[in-house]
């Protein structure tokens, strides 16, 4: 099972960026929304509309 936020608070002292989008169909947004609130700084969430392949477009 997928489970982000298992190891997020490890990658900590390098910076993490986290895409995600709010219509995935694929990932569940939920667990890495999570995953980013878990994760140390420093980090940055950016949230995009639409579905899992749609920042590559």
């Amino acid at each position: 099972m997928y489970e982000p936020g298992v190891w997020v608070s490890r990658v900590s002292p390098t910076p993490l960026l986290v895409v995600v989008t709010l219509s995935d169909a694929i990932t569940v947004t939920d667990l890495a929304l999570t995953a980013c609130k878990q994760a140390l700084q420093p980090k940055r969430l950016v949230t995009i509309p639409g579905g899992h392949f749609d920042p590559y477009l």
